[in-house]
């Protein structure tokens, strides 16, 4: 068989992007270290610790999208099924809002800065649109209720969340890089290694791809554990 270099280089420079490019799931924190993160909110000022501590909740349990806990209104929770139903739309023009629509309309010649905003805010893909249950555990409840007792909805920017992680991460004195996507990661982690199924994973998540949350359940071991113990233990 005649192998071609040209093929070959292209085989070896996937090889190194994937050697060298740092992946989401690899700043995942593990059950102590989100525990050290959450207490660390309590010692923060308030509002600061209030917010952050919503913020690692519902980013690191519920896996929330840092712009969808920005965006965050009381509105979209149903008390009666305990449910977060994140929107298609969410009408916005915040900076972070009107920052995106004229990058839109500047790369687009049939768009105006006014027809993007109209559009804005909207989940990250058509998957986004999604329920989330937040009566995982009664600290979870207890912290959306206490959100919606407080606010309308979240008071802050976009920076502002990425702000509320690092603020709590630097009061806990955690190493490596802690930041709102990797406790996106961090729940997706954490509904795996429970024992969560791919599409429920998917689901929650918002993920486009199933493959997305194989990814995750084959990093966990969960599902080969399962396996082998079916095998083993007959």
């Amino acid at each position: 068989m005649a192998h071609h270099p040209k093929s070959r280089n292209e085989w070896a420079e996937r090889h190194r992007k994937a050697l060298t490019t740092r992946h989401t799931h690899e700043d995942v924190l593990n059950d102590r270290e989100f525990e050290l993160l959450l207490e660390a909110c309590t010692a923060l000022p308030d509002p600061r610790g209030f917010e952050a501590r919503f913020v690692c909740l519902v980013g690191g349990r519920l896996g929330l999208r840092a712009g969808e806990i920005a965006h965050f209104q009381t509105s979209w929770i149903d008390w009666n099924r305990q449910l977060i139903r994140i929107p298609r739309h969410e009408p916005c023009s915040c900076g972070y809002c009107r920052r995106q629509a004229g990058q839109e309309a500047e790369h687009n010649d049939q768009l105006t800065t006014a027809g993007a905003l109209a559009s804005r805010w909207h989940p990250k893909t058509i998957a986004s649109a999604r329920s989330i249950p937040f009566d995982l555990s009664l600290r979870i409840e207890l912290c959306i209720e206490r959100f919606a007792n407080r606010y309308d909805g979240f008071p802050r920017s976009r920076a502002t969340v990425n702000r509320r992680v690092q603020e709590a991460a630097e009061e806990a004195d955690l190493t490596g890089r802690i930041y709102p996507h990797c406790l996106r990661a961090t729940a997706a982690s954490y509904h795996a290694y429970k024992g969560v199924a791919s599409v429920p994973l998917q689901a929650l998540m918002g993920w486009s791809d199933l493959a997305t949350a194989q990814k995750y359940i084959r990093i966990s071991g969960t599902a080969t554990a399962d396996a082998l113990r079916q095998v083993h233990h007959r």
